[in-house]
């Protein structure tokens, strides 16, 4: 047997580990694409449905602006929230094709909701959970994680300083009906007390200790 022979196994799986390893980083590539279409739809879907519309005044001046309902997408990769996701308007649209809150125009280029904003619920506030003690650093989707145990979160406050960008440590957790608000409640008394019980514990520790 040649050396050339005896060559041309390592080189064929060498070739094969070359092909393995470029169909993984590929299949990685899809996944974080896939990934990222489903967070731009979930935060357009956001923005349009009726909890945020009825409470954002500007995106719903824009809409009211137009005689067809249509905003260009350029404005909404404008915001923040989008620039941590895309700025490329193309991406946008291909991420709302399958939407079931939105449309897109023929150009691809301008969005509208597929039906029109209702009145606003007038029972917004007893749906409405007041949450304090939380953690500096705490986010939105933790919230939502947390409370959503006790049913379904439709909208997050989490007040911020203008000059710093740090939580306030409370939030203002609005829920799909009252009763599950009304569940939120009890968890977070429940917590409080359980909380208040701790620190009577350590207070009495403390002083027999001196």
């Amino acid at each position: 047997m040649t050396m050339a022979e005896m060559d041309t196994p390592r080189n064929e799986l060498k070739e094969e580990e070359i092909t393995d390893t470029r169909k993984d980083r590929e299949k990685k590539k899809r996944s974080r694409v896939k990934q990222l279409l489903a967070d731009i739809a979930k935060q357009v879907d956001f923005w349009f449905g009726d909890v945020s519309l009825h409470k954002d005044r500007f995106l719903r001046e824009q809409i009211e602006k137009s005689r067809d309902g249509y905003i260009d997408i350029s404005l909404l990769a404008s915001f923040n929230k989008m620039k941590k996701l895309t700025t490329d308007p193309k991406l946008i649209a291909r991420a709302l094709k399958n939407s079931s809150v939105v449309e897109i125009n023929l150009e691809g280029t301008k969005i509208r909701r597929l039906h029109p904003l209702g009145e606003k619920p007038q029972d917004v506030d007893a749906r409405t959970v007041y949450a304090e003690l939380l953690p500096k650093n705490v986010t939105h989707s933790w919230i939502e994680r947390v409370f959503g145990k006790c049913g379904t979160v439709v909208y997050i406050s989490v007040p911020r300083y203008k000059t710093t960008g740090d939580t306030k440590g409370f939030a203002f957790i609005e829920f799909e009906t009252q009763e599950q608000a009304a569940k939120a409640i009890e968890v977070i008394l429940s917590f409080t007390l359980g909380l208040f019980r701790v620190l009577i514990v350590i207070v009495v520790l403390f002083t027999d200790t001196f």
